[in-house]
């Protein structure tokens, strides 16, 4: 039995679905099982006879985690260890999602899964913790580190573009922040093959849409795409300006790109070029045939 963590979530729902589409046997929670309880973790396990975790469950509020720093690091930290400890206890394998910001975007060649991490803010140093949970504790782990998600459920970045090149004549992206988008939907596909195959090659894994870009040149993908489908119909200027033109609480790393050598060699996966992807995801929101 797959049992999905967080399920309301960006990446939890787009797995939901899939799973329940190709008949995978799972359960899923979200608040109702609280992973920083480990009696509670425990006892899930146990009852439901689970052999697979997938960890969904995360604090994402980047900004908010400089100030909510203990609770980002009992949900992203603490939580994960208990997930951990009960997978290892039962022998139960987990599969767990951190996330670009472990580097510190300093390395302008690409980031690959040896180098060192050293995070820049709170949210990026709680999922650091996370990894460090199971690394210690879960001997039957896989961990991915994505950048930039986004998909069909909540908030993220390609759904904020549509609506505001649907309503702006001008918008600004930040054009000084680089790594890659990555698509639940073929992070989800990816996950359902390591499940069925039972895989037991674990370790730390960089996972995300391939070739590199910056925020900027992403908006300007959506909005080709967007006008291309169908789902905007008007002209808007995009202008690329420095991060210092939006300042936030918490710093991001300026050069966060992850390279999937280790991915390839080991699965005989590559993912697909990001832009490649986006527009399959722009023509399934316009239900348009792919």
């Amino acid at each position: 039995m797959v049992w999905i963590t967080g399920s309301k979530g960006m990446l939890g729902q787009e797995l939901l679905q899939l799973f329940e589409k190709q008949s995978i046997p799972c359960l899923s929670s979200d608040i109702e099982v609280d992973i920083t309880d480990i009696r509670a973790v425990e006892e899930f396990v146990k009852d439901n006879n689970i052999s697979w975790i997938i960890n969904c469950s995360a604090y994402t509020a980047v900004d908010m985690a400089e100030d909510e720093t203990e609770k980002a690091f009992s949900i992203n930290g603490s939580g994960v260890e208990n997930l951990a400890v009960a997978a290892e206890k039962t022998g139960a394998k987990i599969i767990h999602f951190s996330t670009d910001y472990v580097f510190n975007g300093t390395k302008h060649s690409g980031y690959i899964e040896d180098d060192v991490v050293n995070p820049v803010n709170a949210y990026g140093a709680s999922k650091l913790e996370g990894e460090r949970q199971i690394t210690s504790n879960c001997s039957r782990h896989f961990i991915f580190r994505i950048s930039w998600l986004y998909g069909a459920y909540g908030n993220n970045f390609v759904h904020t573009m549509l609506n505001l090149l649907s309503s702006k004549d001008e918008i600004n992206v930040v054009n000084d922040q680089y790594g890659s988008p990555t698509y639940t939907g073929e992070l989800a596909d990816f996950i359902r093959l390591i499940v069925e195959s039972d895989s037991g090659k674990y370790g730390i894994y960089n996972f995300s849409g391939e070739g590199k870009t910056t925020w900027y040149y992403f908006a300007r993908a959506v909005y080709s795409i967007g006008r291309d489908n169908g789902l905007i119909g008007k002209d808007t200027v995009i202008n690329p300006v420095d991060s210092s033109s939006f300042p936030t609480k918490a710093k991001r790393p300026a050069y966060s790109y992850l390279l999937k050598d280790k991915l390839y060699k080991t699965f005989k996966y590559r993912p697909a070029e990001w832009k490649d992807t986006l527009e399959k995801y722009i023509k399934k929101l316009n239900k348009i045939p792919v």
